[in-house]
């Protein structure tokens, strides 16, 4: 039986990568730093999951076929890397660091040994985690294992877009292993960064411009989830399902995206305008479903990094400009993320308290990178004191 070591078993290891592992028949090996996820996972050697379908279906799963080690249990960690058929990372890209040495040292054992090309995916949301991982490894390894991570080490970005929503109270379940997620199947990876063969995994799928990919996610997905947020915070909405029904908002969102997607087009003309508009469509069905209970206040955390100027929001604006197309619903976007004050978000306050001593002009420049001046920071100016 082909072995996939998962690091990480939070919401994305066990919601997504490990039920993709486990519906393509893998022996699941969950890496974790946590020891009371560990030791749960290794009593009960299964957890539940549950899919919720757009048609507004559950689907209850049991995850088996697994096991877990501690991130301490070195030996054993290095021993299953040097075995193992394929390499999933979903710690959050500052964790990156803390699980290089044990995949240096398993690299320098399969060295020795089956010398086996091997992938590692990248479930982080960093799209220079590839090579960000590949540093740190690299610092612990000899001059041969350099050459066998250069040569048959796949360091592969993913773009991860299935939506696992933070536990809580909310779907009755008192269970720690328990994990909701929507039923989203497809993992898009970089065609181009990998090493060899990679197993039958379901859902994974090669793509050639992945760059094109990764601002598709940032610039359609994660926008247009901010715009809900940030629209919904305003009227005084509690969950994403809730945002995307107010048709005010709707016709802002609709205008980002008409605005990100013909932006997308030009500066990539190899993607495929029908299957772009097809995923937009999917996207709007998937933030609407109900089941999901995604909270505003999740998905609007941390506006500070949200409104920087290679991100989302300001990103958006700013490949916009470069395709010569005005952001004009952007800008109105950007106002209400400038207006947000959730007063349970340290950014929220950390932005709201800037704003107060600096002036919101000021704001603009330090965290979006714009000058107030230019049409673009006039723009947002006036949407946010719209919103104010």
């Amino acid at each position: 039986m082909k072995k996939g070591i998962q690091f990480g078993a939070g919401n994305i290891g066990r919601g997504f990568i490990g039920h993709l592992l486990w519906e393509s028949g893998l022996e699941i090996i969950f890496v974790e730093a946590r020891e009371d996820l560990v030791r749960l996972l290794n009593e009960r050697g299964c957890y539940p999951l549950r899919l919720l379908h757009r048609e507004g279906k559950e689907e209850d799963l049991i995850i088996d076929n697994l096991r877990a080690l501690s991130t301490q249990e070195e030996d054993k960690v290095v021993k299953e890397i040097e075995e193992g058929d394929v390499v999933f990372t979903a710690v959050g890209v500052k964790n990156l660091p803390a699980i290089a040495p044990l995949l240096a040292q398993g690299l320098e054992l399969r060295l020795r040994g089956s010398a086996d090309f091997l992938n590692i995916f990248l479930c982080e949301n960093l799209k220079d985690a590839p090579q960000l991982l590949k540093e740190e490894i690299e610092k612990y390894l000899t001059p041969s294992g350099k050459n066998f991570l250069e040569e048959k080490v796949g360091l592969v970005g993913t773009v991860v877009a299935r939506m696992v929503p933070v536990m809580g109270e909310r779907y009755g379940v008192e269970d720690p292993l328990f994990v909701v997620a929507e039923s989203y199947h497809h993992l898009p990876f970089d065609a181009q960064a990998v090493k060899g063969e990679v197993p039958k995994i379901a859902g994974l799928r090669a793509v050639s411009n992945f760059p094109a990919e990764v601002e598709r996610k940032l610039f359609i997905h994660n926008l247009g989830h901010a715009a809900l947020a940030y629209l919904g915070y305003r009227e005084g909405y509690t969950y994403i399902h809730e945002a995307i029904k107010d048709e005010k908002i709707r016709k802002i969102l609709d205008g980002a995206w008409e605005e990100v997607s013909r932006a997308l087009l030009q500066k990539h003309p190899d993607l495929d305008s029908q299957e772009h508009e097809k995923l937009v469509e999917d996207l709007q069905e998937r933030f609407a479903n109900p089941l999901l209970l995604d909270t505003l206040e999740r998905v609007g955390r941390e506006p500070l990094r949200k409104l920087a100027p290679e991100d989302r929001l300001i990103g958006g604006a700013n490949l916009c400009l470069s395709q010569g197309i005005f952001p004009h619903y952007i800008a109105i976007v950007c106002g209400a993320a400038l207006s947000y004050d959730c007063p349970r978000d340290e950014e929220a306050v950390k932005l709201q308290k800037m704003i107060q001593e600096k002036g919101v002009e000021k704001a603009i420049e330090e965290i979006c990178g714009i000058k107030a001046e230019s049409r673009l920071g006039q723009a947002i100016l006036s949407a946010y004191e719209n919103f104010s």
